[in-house]
């Protein structure tokens, strides 16, 4: 019998169903990147509220003392957390509105020093309470403070590692060190802290993994999993140095670039 050319043909059995099964990964992916950023949303609406809290608390026993000048630097520090983290949080909802984005970098060239000494400051506060000193270590003849960075984005960075340091490792110190070398420029973070097992070390970059060794609370599990999409983000690279009872050295590694294009 010939083929009638008006009637539709029928999609091949095994071929539909390998069509459905490409359609379910792609699904499946779009929601598992979906849960990234909804992921890294919460996260960051969480994290400033304990710092405002420090910062506003501070500035209203001032207030009541008298202290006008230091009320108003208070009242300064809020502001500026509160910016920070506003900008951070509206980069993250540009991502949910388009599911399978990648982070927006914009790089611009900043002054870093000045950008890190900025964010210790806005968390001097944060760590004063937890017993933790914070200090920043760069030799000004070796490190050419410019560098073609997104500045929200290495802020996150830089911010996240210092909360990890604050909340899970049991420090009195927390040292940033600032130096380049060959095709790359390098933040570190170092804490005196208790320090991290082998074990832990190889899981303590992933998603909700919260390592043994912290004495602080179980956390969310996503401040080092967001540094580490953020820096890949970057073309750089993160890694950690760490026994029990050395502390812990987090160094992050960004090639240097003059780009000054946004990257996607």
């Amino acid at each position: 019998m010939s083929h009638d050319p008006l009637r539709p043909t029928q999609p091949h059995p095994g071929r539909r169903r390998t069509d459905d099964a490409s359609e379910l990964e792609r699904l499946k992916r779009e929601i598992a990147l979906r849960d990234d950023v909804l992921s890294l949303a919460a996260h960051e609406l969480r994290n400033p509220l304990h710092a405002l809290a420090l910062h506003l608390a501070l500035a209203r026993s001032t207030a009541q003392a008298g202290n006008a000048a230091e009320a108003a630097e208070r009242i300064r520090r809020a502001e500026l957390t509160l910016r920070r983290y506003s900008e951070r949080v509206t980069v993250l909802m540009e991502l949910l509105a388009s599911p399978g984005a990648t982070y927006p970098l914009a790089r611009q060239r900043i002054d870093v020093p000045a950008l890190v000494a900025s964010l210790v400051d806005s968390l001097e506060q944060e760590g004063r309470s937890r017993g933790i000193a914070v200090r920043v270590v760069f030799d000004e003849a070796t490190f050419g403070p410019m560098r073609a960075v997104d500045p929200v984005a290495f802020e996150q960075v830089v911010d996240n590692l210092l909360l990890n340091a604050f909340k899970h490792s049991s420090a009195s110190d927390v040292t940033i060190r600032l130096s380049s070398g060959g095709h790359a420029w390098s933040v570190q973070v170092e804490d005196n802290g208790r320090g991290i097992a082998l074990a832990d070390q190889k899981t303590v970059f992933e998603k909700f993994a919260v390592a043994a060794h912290s004495s602080r609370g179980a956390g969310t599990g996503l401040g080092l999993w967001i540094v580490t999409r953020l820096v890949q983000a970057m073309d750089g690279e993160v890694t950690l140095q760490s026994a029990p009872g050395t502390g812990c050295v987090f160094t992050v590694r960004i090639p240097e670039a003059d780009d000054m294009s946004t990257h996607r």
